[in-house]
């Protein structure tokens, strides 16, 4: 009598389908637009106002305030608790500031 042997092969993993790695591919693209975006917005937020005498400090300390938050947002997809992280302030801080200079934290959206 013959006994036949049974050889297991491992399972291959299957490749993930065409839609699925374009799906991820745009992803990809989409979150370095947004990055490329908000590094370019920041090269522009860098900019001196000319100090004469209609120069107001505390107006100038306010926008770059506003500029930095919002950079803060952009970076993080809107979301409040890491903008703050990243900023190392309080969220209720944040909060606070986001409603006295009227930031949106996501397109669309205002405080």
């Amino acid at each position: 009598m013959q006994t036949e042997s049974l050889i297991i092969i491992p399972a291959t993993p299957q490749p993930a389908s065409e839609g699925q790695l374009l799906n991820t591919k745009l992803a990809n693209i989409n979150s370095l637009v947004s990055s490329l975006n908000a590094a370019v917005e920041d090269l522009s937020a860098i900019e001196l106002p000319p100090i004469d005498d209609h120069f107001d400090f505390y107006h100038e300390v306010e926008q770059f305030e506003i500029n930095l938050i919002q950079s803060a947002l952009r970076i993080t997809g809107g979301s409040q608790v890491k903008a703050a992280r990243l900023l190392k302030l309080n969220t209720t801080t944040l909060n606070a500031k986001l409603k006295l200079f009227k930031i949106s934290t996501r397109q669309g959206e205002s405080c």
